[in-house]
C-alpha cells in the first residue's frame, strides 16, 4: 500500500498534478507523505486544516511553498468552508500552470512571485466524517486521489518489534494483532475503544521500553505485559474478564506481576493524603496509569462519569511531580465556554488584523517555559470534532499546533494535553485513535473515599466514629433501591445524592444542635432526617405514581431504627430542635393574610412543601452550597427563591438574577456574571466590600443545545464550580471569583430537559411538586373568605366559599387529566397560574353584583371558562369541556344556573371610566356601551372601522377582563383578519389604557426594541401611566425580539435595559415615593418598587398566528410567553359574524338596491363556508393546506367592492356614451331637415339629395349618414 502510494503520488507530480490520499484515520496518509518527502530530500511543512482559514491565508502558505520548493501536506483538508475551497481550487491552478509551462516568475494573487518547481501540494481526508465538507469539482480535477486502505498489521507490527530489539517478532506480532482483532470483536462497543494502527504502535513502544530496562525477561513475559498494562487502563469494568480471559489464551501459563515503580507510588499515596484525600489502591493505581500513560503518548483523555474523580486524579499526579521538586505547570480551560475563533484566533476579514486565540496564548506561553518540567493543558470540557479537530496536528507525531495566521507553535518534549470527559460519543475516529485513554469506571472508587475524606474533615473525634458506622448502614441499600425502583423528576448522579447528604448533614450537626457529647441516636436521628431528602428529595408524583410516597413506605419498612410518625409520609417531618422529636412541617406554616392591593400572582402562600424547602434552602445558602429547585411551570420556585433572597441581610449579600433563555450564550451571560463584580488585588475579582454575591439563575435548562449536545451557558458555569475561576474574553487572562454562589431553578418539561451531568453534580436538588388539595383547599378558602368578609358581602355566601373551592379544585383536577398537551395543542397546560387566574376573577366581584350563592357560582363558571375554556380549539373540546363543568357543579351544588349564550361578565357596567364587575344582562346593552366607545376612540384615534358581532364584543369582554386583571398580559391567538388588534385597542381604550407598537424600519435591531421598551417602562413606572404594549407577529422581526418580551413577562426585569446613569434618575425619581409608603429607601428597595409598578401598569398582548409550527417553536423557546400571559384564541368567524359584516360593509354602497344587500351579503358568507369545508375534503383526500381566514373573507368583500364598482363605471360611461351620441343625432338631424332637396325621378321613384347632409335611421338606430356636395345626385331608395 505504501508503494502504491509512493507511486501515486510521484506520477502526480510528473503530471503536474497534485495528490490526495483519503482514507480512515490511522491508515498513515500524513505519515506516508511525509517519508517520501524525506526519501527525496524535500521539506514537508504539515498544516492542520480548519474552518478560521479563509483564502488569504490558505493563498500566503501557497506563495511560501511556490517560491522555497517545499512541499506542503494539508491534513484534513476538507474541514475548510467550501467557499474559501472553490477560491483555493483557483490559486493552485495558477502554480501548477507555471509549473507546467516551466515559468521561473509567475502572478500570484496579484503579485509577481518567483517559482521553484520541486513545490507540492497534497492534502489528506477523511471522508464523511462530522464537520467535513465535499470539495468543489474544480478543485477535484487538480488532485490525483489515491485511496488508503488499512494496512498489514501484522507486518508492521513484526517490523517494529524487531527494531525494538525483540528476536521472536514473527510469532509475538501474530499474537498480538490476533490480540486486538479478538478484543474488536468480542468486547463491547466503546466509543474509546480504538485497536488501530496508532494503538499498536504506542504499546510496541512500551515493549520496547520494558524489554530495554529488563533484558533478562522473556521476550512473551515483556509484550505480555506490555499488552496488559498499556490496555487495562480503558477497559470498562464489564469487558475486564473477557479481556484477561484472552491475553490469558493467547499467553497461557503467564502471570507476570506489573512493573511498580515503589518509590513513585510511595510519593503519590503522600501527595493523596496532603490533598486531603483517601490513598486507596484502586486510586493510587490510576494516578500510576496515568503517569505510564502520559511516558508513551502526549495526548491523554481522563474519561469517566460524572463524580468518578477524574479531576482528583490529576490533582494527585500534579501533587505529586510537584512534592518530587519536578516544578509542574498546569492550565486549564473548558475550550467549550468559548467560541472556535476565540479558542484557536481569527484573522479580521477586513484589516487583515490578527486575533490571539485563548488556547493558542496558553500553548505558547508554555512553549516558552524555559525549564523541563511537566506542562500540562487540561482541556476539561466536551469533545466536539469543531474544536478538536483543529488539534489534530498536535495530538499526533507532528506535535504542533498550526494557526489560520500561518504560525505553528510547537509542542514540546515536556508539554502534554489532557482531556477531561465524560464521553467520546460525538468524536471522530480521527481523534479516539490520536490519544491514550485511562477510563475511570464507577466502581473503581464508588462512594466511600469521598465520604471518608469528609468525615475526616469534621471536628469531634466521636462524630466521626458514629457518622462512619451510619454510613455503612444506610448508604448502601440506599443507592441500590435508587437504582432500581424510584423514578426521579431529573437524572441525578449518584455521587451527587452523597454529596447532598454530606452538605445536608454539614448544615444540621452544628454544635446547638448535636453538642460534642451527644448520644449516637441523636447522630442517628438527624442523619437519618438528612438521608430522607438527600434521596428522596429528588422524588416526585407522576400521573400513575407517587413516587415519594412509595420511597417512604420503603423506608419505614428497611429501617426500624428511627421511627417516624405514623400518618403521613416521612416527607411531612421535621426535628424539632428542642425537644428532638419528629414535627409536623405544616406546625410550621404561618397564617396567611392577604393584602388587598398585592395582586394574586405575587402572593406567597406558604404551605408544608414551601416551608420544608426553605428550611433546607436558607442553611445551604448560608454554607454557600449550590442548590437547585425542579418543577413544572406554575409550582412557584422562582417565587419561593426570591421570597426567601430577599429575607437575606443587604449588608451582607447581593443578589443578581440570572433569567436564561433559548439565546442565552457564554459570553452574554459572562458579561452579565461579571457586571456586579468588582477587581481585588492581582487577578482576584469580587462583590463589593466583604459581601456575598449570590447568583439566581432561573430556567437553568432553556438555552439552545448544540449539533454535539453542549449547552454553551452550562460550560462557563461549570469551569467556575470546577476551578473557581474564568478567562478574560479580550485580555486572555485568567480571573479568579471569589465569594459567589449559585442558586437555580429550572422546569424539566421545557428547554433542553436536562443538563449536563458533569454540572448537575454540583448541585443539591429538590422537587417541587403541585401542594396536595388539603393545601390548596385552605389556600384558596382563605383568599376567598378574607375577600367576602372584607368588602361587606352577605354571611351567606361565607358559608358556600368551601363549596366553590372544592368544585375549583375538582374540576382544575378534571380539566388538566383530560386536556393534555399534544404537538398542535401544546399549550393545552394547566397549572397552579390558572388557578389563581380564577380565583383573581373572583376578587373582582362586589356585593352589587353577588347577593347570594347563585351569583358566586355563576360568576366562578364564568371565570373558569375564561381561564380554560378560552385556552381551547376545537368544537369537541368546547363541548368536553362545558360536559365536565356541568358535572363538576351540579356534584356540589343543587341548583346550578341554566347555561345560557351570555354567561360573561364586563369590567364597565356602568359605562365608559366608571368600572364596575358585573354581568351582562344582554347583546343590546352591550352593544350600544361598545359602540358608544367605538365613536369615543374614533373621535380621537384614527378610525377603527369594526363591526360589533356578538363574538367580537365577547372577545373585548375578554381582552378587557386581562387588561383590568394585575400583572394582566395577553397572547391572543388567531389567523390574520380576525381582529385581534383592532379589539385590543378598543379593550385598552375602555381600560383607559395608552396603547403603544413599535415601529418597523430598516436596520431596526435588538438595541431599538430596548430603548423603545425603556421609555415605556419609564412611562410606567416613573410616570406611573397605564400602557399597553401591543406586538404582532408581523413585528418579530427576528425571534430575539421575544427574549426581552420573555423576561419582560417573567420577571418585570430585561438584563441591561438601562444604562448606569439612566438606572441612578430611575431610583432618584422614586424615592419619595418609596419613602412616603414607609419603606426604606434603599438602591434595592427603590428597585423593587419600580418594577412592581411596571408590573401592574404596563400590559403585553401578544398578537400571533397559529398557522404553522411557529408558535409552538417560539412557546418552547420562551416558555413566559405562554405560561405568564392569559390566552385567547379566536376561532373561524360564525355565520351570523361572516353575514353581519359582509352587510356592514354593503351598507354604505348605493349602487345596490337596498332589498338585494342582505342576499348579498348571506351568500358572500355562504361562499365562505363552502370553501372552508372544501379546504378540509382537499386537506383529507390531498394532504395539503388552502387556509381561509378572516382576512380573505374581508378581502373577498373589498374585491366585490372593487369590481361593482369598477363595472358600474364602465356601464355608466357607456350609458352616457350612447345618450351623448343620440343627443348630437338629434341637434345634427334637426339641422339638416331645413337644408335638404329631394328631387323624385318618377321613373324610378328615387330620390336624390341636391346638397347637405342625409340622415336615414330606422328603429332609432343610425344606418346610413352620407355627406354631398352640391352637384352630385345618388339615388337613395327609401
Amino acid at each position: 500500500m505504501c508503494h502504491r502510494c509512493y507511486i501515486t503520488l510521484t506520477q502526480s507530480l510528473h503530471l503536474t498534478m497534485s495528490g490526495a490520499p483519503a482514507g480512515p484515520a490511522g491508515t498513515g496518509k500524513t505519515e506516508t507523505t511525509k517519508d517520501l518527502g524525506r526519501a527525496l530530500g524535500i521539506m514537508v511543512y504539515v498544516f492542520n486544516c480548519s474552518e478560521q482559514m479563509d483564502y488569504k491565508s490558505c493563498g500566503n502558505i501557497y506563495k511560501g511553498l511556490a517560491q522555497s520548493g517545499a512541499w506542503g501536506c494539508f491534513d484534513e483538508f476538507n474541514r475548510i468552508s467550501v467557499e474559501v475551497l472553490s477560491v483555493v481550487a483557483v490559486q493552485v491552478k495558477s502554480i501548477q500552470d507555471a509549473i507546467r509551462d516551466k515559468k521561473a516568475r509567475f502572478d500570484f494573487m496579484g503579485e509577481e512571485v518567483n517559482l521553484c518547481s520541486s513545490v507540492g501540494i497534497f492534502i489528506t481526508m477523511n471522508p464523511g466524517y462530522a464537520g467535513r465538507t465535499e470539495l468543489p469539482e474544480n478543485l477535484k480535477a487538480l488532485f490525483r486521489p489515491c485511496a488508503m486502505v488499512v494496512p498489514d498489521f501484522e507486518l508492521i507490527c513484526e517490523i517494529m518489534l524487531v527494531a525494538e530489539g525483540f528476536l521472536n517478532a514473527r510469532a509475538l506480532a501474530r499474537k498480538f494483532i490476533t490480540l486486538y482483532t479478538l478484543c474488536k470483536e468480542l468486547l463491547s462497543k466503546q466509543d474509546h475503544y480504538d485497536w488501530g494502527l496508532r494503538a499498536i504502535k504506542s504499546v510496541l513502544v512500551v515493549a520496547g521500553s520494558l524489554k530495554r530496562s529488563d533484558p533478562q525477561r522473556a521476550e512473551d513475559q515483556v509484550l505480555m505485559r506490555a499488552l496488559r498494562d498499556f490496555n487495562v487502563p480503558k477497559i470498562v469494568t464489564n469487558d475486564m474478564p473477557v479481556f484477561m480471559g484472552l491475553i490469558g489464551d493467547l499467553f497461557p501459563a503467564l502471570d507476570v506481576p506489573r512493573k511498580r515503580d515503589l518509590d513513585f507510588e510511595k510519593h503519590v499515596r503522600q501527595a493523596v493524603l496532603e490533598l486531603k484525600l483517601q490513598a486507596e489502591d484502586n486510586f493510587v493505581l490510576k494516578v500510576v496509569q496515568l503517569e505510564e500513560l502520559l511516558a508513551v503518548r502526549h495526548s491523554v483523555f481522563v474519561m469517566g462519569n460524572a463524580g468518578t474523580g477524574k479531576s482528583q486524579v490529576l490533582r494527585a499526579l500534579h501533587r505529586t511531580y510537584q512534592d518530587m521538586k519536578h516544578r509542574p505547570v498546569w492550565a486549564d480551560l473548558n475550550p467549550k465556554a468559548v467560541t472556535n475563533d476565540e479558542l484557536f484566533g481569527i484573522i479580521n476579514p477586513a484589516t487583515r488584523e490578527w486575533k490571539d486565540g485563548l488556547f493558542s496564548s496558553i500553548m505558547r506561553d508554555l512553549a516558552n517555559v524555559s525549564h523541563s518540567g511537566p506542562k500540562w493543558i487540561v482541556l476539561d470540557g466536551d469533545i466536539d470534532p469543531m474544536w478538536i479537530e483543529s488539534l489534530n496536528t498536535v495530538m499526533d507525531d507532528n506535535k504542533v499546533l498550526t494557526l489560520a495566521s500561518n504560525e505553528r507553535i510547537p509542542l514540546n518534549p515536556s508539554m502534554r494535553l489532557l482531556f477531561e470527559i465524560s464521553h467520546l460519543r460525538t468524536a471522530t475516529p480521527a481523534t479516539v485513535s490520536r490519544a491514550g485513554i485511562l477510563y475511570i469506571n464507577p466502581v473503581d472508587l464508588g462512594w466511600n473515599p469521598p465520604v471518608a475524606s469528609w468525615i475526616d474533615r469534621r471536628d469531634i473525634q466521636s462524630e466521626k466514629a458514629n457518622l462512619s458506622i451510619l454510613f455503612d448502614k444506610y448508604l448502601p441499600p440506599c443507592l441500590e433501591v435508587l437504582r432500581s425502583r424510584f423514578k426521579k423528576m431529573i437524572p441525578v448522579p449518584e455521587q451527587s445524592h452523597v454529596q447532598m447528604l454530606c452538605h445536608l448533614l454539614e448544615c444540621l450537626l452544628t454544635p446547638e444542635l448535636t453538642p460534642a457529647d451527644s448520644p449516637k441516636e441523636l447522630y442517628e436521628l438527624y442523619f437519618v432526617f438528612a438521608a430522607v431528602w438527600a434521596f428522596g428529595g429528588a422524588l416526585f408524583q407522576d400521573q400513575l405514581v407517587d413516587y415519594r410516597l412509595e420511597f417512604s413506605q420503603w423506608w419505614v419498612a428497611q429501617f426500624k431504627s428511627v421511627k417516624f410518625p405514623s400518618h403521613g409520609t416521612v416527607f411531612d417531618y421535621y426535628i424539632h430542635p428542642e425537644s428532638n422529636k419528629f414535627e409536623p412541617w405544616s406546625k410550621m406554616v404561618p397564617k396567611f393574610e392577604m393584602e388587598p392591593e398585592m395582586p394574586l400572582q405575587a402572593c406567597l402562600v406558604h404551605t408544608a412543601e414551601t416551608i420544608r424547602v426553605r428550611f433546607f434552602l436558607e442553611r445551604l445558602l448560608k454554607l454557600r452550597r449550590p442548590v437547585m429547585l425542579v418543577g413544572g411551570a406554575g409550582t412557584g420556585k422562582s417565587v419561593l427563591i426570591g421570597d426567601t433572597l430577599g429575607t437575606l441581610h443587604t449588608d451582607s449579600h447581593i443578589v443578581k438574577n440570572v433569567p436564561f433563555n433559548y439565546y442565552t450564550t457564554s459570553s452574554m451571560l459572562q458579561a452579565v456574571l461579571e457586571k456586579p463584580l468588582e477587581k481585588k488585588a492581582g487577578r482576584n475579582f469580587g462583590p463589593p466590600g466583604s459581601r456575598t454575591l449570590v447568583y439566581f439563575i432561573d430556567d437553568l435548562n432553556m438555552p439552545e443545545v448544540d449539533a454535539y449536545g453542549t449547552v454553551q451557558p452550562h460550560t462557563l458555569l461549570r469551569q467556575h464550580l470546577d476551578y473557581s475561576h474564568w478567562y478574560d474574553r479580550n485580555k486572555l487572562v485568567l480571573k479568579e471569583i471569589h465569594n459567589v454562589q449559585y442558586v437555580t431553578c429550572m422546569n424539566p418539561t421545557a428547554g433542553s430537559f436536562t443538563i449536563n451531568p458533569r454540572l448537575q453534580r454540583h448541585f443539591s436538588v429538590f422537587a417541587l411538586s403541585f401542594p396536595g388539595a388539603e393545601a390548596l383547599c385552605s389556600i384558596y378558602t382563605s383568599i376567598l373568605s378574607q375577600h367576602l368578609q372584607s368588602q361587606g358581602f352577605s354571611s351567606a355566601l361565607s358559608s358556600s366559599c368551601p363549596s366553590v373551592v372544592q368544585l375549583a379544585l375538582d374540576l382544575h383536577s378534571r380539566v388538566s387529566s383530560s386536556f393534555l398537551p399534544t404537538a398542535l395543542n401544546f399549550h393545552y397546560i394547566f397549572n397552579l397560574r390558572d388557578l389563581s387566574n380564577i380565583f383573581q376573577g373572583l376578587l373582582f366581584c362586589t356585593p352589587e353584583c353577588v347577593k347570594n350563592p347563585t351569583d358566586l357560582l355563576r360568576i366562578y363558571l364564568h371565570e373558569s371558562c375564561r381561564v380554560y375554556r378560552d385556552k381551547l380549539v376545537e368544537p369537541a373540546d368546547f363541548q368536553a369541556f362545558d360536559q365536565l363543568q356541568a358535572n363538576a357543579a351540579q356534584k356540589y351544588f343543587e341548583d346550578t344556573p341554566t347555561p345560557s349564550d351570555l354567561s360573561l361578565y364586563w369590567h364597565f357596567g356602568r359605562g365608559l371610566g366608571e368600572p364596575l364587575y358585573t354581568r351582562v344582562e344582554s347583546w343590546s346593552i352591550l352593544s350600544t356601551t361598545l359602540q358608544e366607545a367605538l365613536d369615543a376612540y374614533n373621535e380621537v384615534n384614527a378610525t377603527l372601522s369594526l363591526v360589533l358581532f356578538e363574538d367580537a364584543m365577547a372577545h373585548v369582554c375578554r381582552i378587557s377582563r386581562i387588561l383590568e386583571c394585575p400583572r394582566g398580559n395577553a397572547l391572543l391567538v388567531g389567523v390574520g383578519g380576525s381582529g385581534k388588534q383592532s379589539l385590543t385597542r378598543l379593550a385598552a381604550f375602555i381600560s383607559g389604557l395608552e396603547l403603544s407598537q413599535i415601529t418597523l424600519r430598516k436596520g431596526y435591531g435588538i438595541t431599538d426594541l430596548k430603548s423603545d421598551l425603556a421609555s415605556l417602562y419609564i412611562k410606567a413606572g416613573v410616570k406611573n401611566i397605564g400602557t399597553v404594549f401591543l406586538m404582532t407577529d408581523a413585528q418579530v422581526a427576528d425571534d430575539k425580539f421575544l427574549v426581552l418580551v420573555n423576561d419582560l413577562l417573567a420577571s418585570g426585569e430585561i438584563p441591561e435595559l438601562f444604562a448606569d446613569d439612566e438606572l441612578e434618575n430611575i431610583i432618584s425619581s422614586v424615592r419619595p415615593e418609596v419613602r412616603s409608603s414607609g419603606a426604606l429607601d434603599s438602591r434595592e428597595n427603590c428597585w423593587r418598587f419600580f418594577i412592581e409598578r411596571v408590573r401592574r401598569q404596563l400590559k403585553v398582548a401578544l398578537c400571533f398566528s397559529p398557522v404553522g409550527s411557529k408558535l409552538r417553536l417560539r412557546a418552547r423557546k420562551f416558555p413566559a410567553v405562554v405560561n405568564c400571559t392569559a390566552i385567547d384564541w379566536f376561532h373561524e368567524w360564525p355565520q351570523e359574524a361572516l353575514e353581519s359584516v359582509s352587510l356592514r360593509f354593503l351598507q354604505d354602497l348605493d349602487t345596490i338596491q337596498p332589498a338585494v344587500k342582505e342576499s348579498v351579503s348571506k351568500f358572500m358568507a355562504f361562499v365562505h363556508t363552502s370553501v372552508n369545508q372544501t379546504s378540509k375534503q382537499y386537506l383529507a383526500s390531498e394532504r395539503r393546506y388552502n387556509y381561509t381566514t378572516p382576512k380573505s373573507f374581508l378581502e373577498q368583500i373589498k374585491l366585490y367592492r372593487s369590481l361593482l364598482g369598477q363595472k358600474s363605471c364602465e356601464l355608466r360611461a357607456k350609458m352616457e356614451r350612447l345618450e351623448n351620441g343620440l343627443e348630437k343625432l338629434n341637434s345634427t338631424s334637426a339641422q339638416v331637415q331645413s337644408n335638404i332637396i329631394l328631387e323624385e325621378d318618377p321613373h324610378t321613384r328615387l330620390f336624390s339629395v341636391s346638397e347637405g347632409v342625409m340622415s336615414c335611421s330606422y328603429a332609432g338606430s343610425v344606418q346610413l349618414i352620407v355627406l354631398y356636395q352640391s352637384g352630385y345626385s345618388v339615388p337613395i331608395p327609401l
